[in-house]
């Protein structure tokens, strides 16, 4: 099977699960994308982040999964990858003096690791306003792990100075789709006595991508941001590009009509001359049939002659645009209209069925017309 196969299997599931009277136990993740903060910084390290002493991984070769990512080598930060769940588990290691720090969880092959964080607010809104979910880091006193590490956090947050714009995913799954090597059937600590576990790395909700827009609250114990869609973001304005039913917004021949170059694959009359502006087919308007000039780019300094029905070409920033001689022995300018009839596009579906068959590559909208 194709990926994309398996990924539409992994949605069903999903869709299938998420309408059970009794699903299994909904599952949130979540990921701190630094990359971009650690750039060209050598005095961040990422991997300086971790659980302060000895904490033994009770999964089958867990221990080598890392809850951070260090893709981009000019980047020392990578994603830090948290879950702020209660699950019930088993098989503790009988040396642990803190059983929920080995609540840690295995999706997709990464390691997301237990802290006390707090995340609402990711609702949609009846109105339709866009959700602006809040994010909570916590101390949890009873464990100095996560004191440590929240001690950790905060130092790294003041060395980059600021974390504003910072990635935040979250993911989301059902209990019974996680790596296999959580469950206690295979190994793992969670108790899967009650329910059949089915891993599946492609069965997941879209994730959820926010960025954060400003800080809250920070004092000893907890530190808050307010978070914003990509779409809510200060001097994000939409539409980034105007939206026109009826006409075409990509210049004719150039980037996104590609006529003249077959980009798509479905250009007729090999991308040569076919019409004016109001679509008004050349030869017919010539009475004659269109041909290739002889050079076929025009050259200002070394003009020559053309017959009625040759075509020319010159090239302006990359784009070629194409004239056709209305008369025999023509030495004039292509530019000059008396003599030369230039190929144009209407910039309407009528001109662009002209050029290709399907698909067209029609740089307008038309289902945002009100009346098609």
């Amino acid at each position: 099977m194709s990926i994309n196969s398996y990924a539409q299997l992994g949605t069903k599931k999903i869709s299938t699960e998420g309408s059970q009277f009794n699903p299994s136990a909904l599952v949130s993740l979540y990921e701190f994308d630094f990359r971009d903060f650690g750039k060209n910084r050598d005095d961040l390290d990422l991997a300086e982040l971790s659980f302060a002493g000895d904490i033994p991984i009770p999964y089958n070769d867990a221990g080598n999964l890392p809850y951070y990512d260090s893709t981009e080598i000019d980047s020392p930060l990578g994603i830090l990858r948290f879950h702020n769940m209660t699950i019930n588990y088993e098989n503790i290691s009988s040396n642990s003096s803190s059983p929920a720090l080995f609540n840690q969880i295995i999706w997709q092959g990464k390691r997301y690791v237990p802290f006390p964080i707090i995340i609402e607010g990711f609702e949609m809104m009846a109105r339709g306003t866009l959700p602006k979910p809040k994010i909570t880091f916590t101390s949890q006193n009873q464990i100095d792990a996560y004191d440590n590490f929240f001690i950790k956090i905060k130092n790294t947050i003041r060395s980059i100075g600021d974390i504003i714009g910072l990635e935040i995913t979250r993911k989301r799954t059902f209990l019974k789709y996680l790596d296999a090597v959580n469950f206690k059937s295979k190994g793992g600590i969670i108790n899967d006595d009650d329910f059949v576990i089915d891993p599946d790395p492609y069965a997941q909700l879209n994730p959820d991508i926010y960025y954060i827009d400003r800080k809250l609250k920070e004092n000893k114990n907890v530190l808050q941001y307010e978070l914003s869609s990509i779409l809510d973001l200060e001097n994000i304005r939409l539409p980034l590009r105007t939206l026109y039913s009826e006409a075409c917004s990509f210049d004719y021949r150039g980037e996104g009509c590609g006529y003249g170059n077959n980009v798509y694959g479905a250009e007729l009359n090999g991308g040569a001359p076919i019409a004016n502006d109001k679509d008004e087919v050349i030869s017919t308007l010539l009475g004659t049939g269109l041909s290739a000039g002889n050079p076929l780019l025009w050259d200002k300094a070394n003009a020559q002659s053309y017959s009625k029905g040759k075509y020319v070409y010159v090239d302006l920033d990359g784009i070629k645009y194409y004239f056709v001689s209305k008369i025999n022995n023509n030495t004039y300018s292509p530019f000059n209209t008396n003599y030369w009839i230039a190929d144009q596009c209407s910039k309407r579906l009528k001109g662009c069925r002209k050029r290709f068959s399907s698909p067209l590559p029609f740089g307008g909208f038309p289902a945002t017309a009100k009346e098609l």
